[in-house]
């Protein structure tokens, strides 16, 4: 038995066995290994993967070695610790964890606006951590709970606070307003978690069309046959999957071909030189016209003056998102803000 460091250990069996009965047996030993283990406050979830290798003729130790490293990679779980240039701060997640758990954590709602009436229709939730300003942005928050593996933690509180907030605004009269929440590849590893949204959606005692998804390229290109399943239940319960950052990746055509999706959000990254860019005018416009083909709606992101508000009308757009209508909020300001159009 050798310790090879980060967390990886190796054995060299003498036994007569088949591969078979070695799985078997790792299996075994898996199952009885401890599922968290507290450090400096943070309760890790840990989590276990294991390969088999054989040696091979005129295989020399350090090929065997390698095949074994390999075979592990093939099995990749949900945590990625290759990142090397990502600090580790076992006493931030454990802050982290400890504001999920007491919610000092907040979503802040951002409107989207029915470009053709008006109306706002639905908002997307984003995380914020108002005490933690002077520690880092949302992006390294993220990377942060990636990193030390709260990120499922994480997304299935953001989940349930988005479900409280669709709760507060039904209770206010507004059932056909929708929240949006974001998710990556790393969240298929949640265990059932389609039954788990349900179970969250029941708990608040809202509808799962209340509910959206929005996901990235990135998340469809690292699990397609997953998402493709996860995608197709979350149909079935009722909620709607949106495509995210429509635009900035390699495939975003196929994607549209092969996932079920109800909207496209084009990236904002092809909205803020709107007016001046005809580039980004034919793009956005050819966009438009194909999701409107392909029987989806489409959500601007970025919309930042009343003249590109404008001109996505003329094109045809569905519905808006961006400073000019309001940033994201706490969900009490969020209340009066909605409130105040009906007036």
């Amino acid at each position: 038995m050798a310790d090879l460091g980060n967390g990886v250990l190796a054995f060299i069996s003498t036994k007569i066995q088949s591969k078979a009965e070695i799985y078997q047996e790792l299996s075994n030993i898996c199952k009885q290994l401890p599922k968290q283990y507290k450090v400096a406050g943070l309760d890790l979830q840990l989590y276990y993967r294991y390969s088999i290798t054989e040696p091979v003729s005129d295989d020399g130790f350090d090929i065997w070695l390698q095949r074994g490293y390999l075979g592990l990679s093939q099995k990749q779980q949900n945590i990625d610790f290759s990142k090397a240039h990502i600090d580790m701060d076992v006493s931030l997640a454990a802050e982290l964890q400890q504001a999920m758990r007491s919610n000092t954590l907040a979503i802040y709602l951002q409107p989207i606006i029915n470009l053709r009436s008006g109306a706002i229709c639905g908002a997307e939730a984003l995380l914020r951590w108002p005490t933690a300003g002077k520690y880092l942005d949302i992006e390294q928050l993220i990377l942060l709970a990636e990193r030390t593996g709260l990120i499922n933690e994480l997304s299935l509180w953001v989940i349930d606070q988005a479900c409280l907030a669709a709760a507060k605004l039904n209770r206010q009269g507004y059932r056909d307003h929708t929240i949006s929440v974001n998710l990556s590849a790393k969240n298929l590893a949640i265990p059932k978690l389609v039954e788990k949204v349900e179970n969250t959606i029941l708990k608040h005692g809202i509808t799962a069309d209340q509910l959206k998804f929005e996901l990235t390229e990135f998340a469809l290109i690292k699990n397609h046959d997953e998402m493709v399943s996860f995608i197709s239940e979350l149909n079935k319960l009722g909620s709607k999957v949106v495509l995210d950052d429509f635009g900035t990746g390699y495939s975003s055509l196929n994607y549209l071909v092969n996932y079920s999706f109800s909207t496209i959000k084009v990236d904002k990254s092809f909205i803020l030189d709107l007016v001046n860019n005809t580039t980004n005018q034919v793009v956005v416009k050819t966009a438009i016209d194909m999701a409107h083909n392909l029987d989806m709606n489409i959500t601007i992101e970025g919309i930042e003056d009343q003249e590109t508000e404008k001109m996505l009308i003329k094109m045809g757009a569905d519905q808006g998102q961006g400073y000019y209508y309001s940033k994201a909020v706490p969900i009490n300001e969020y209340l009066s803000f909605i409130a105040s159009q009906f007036k």
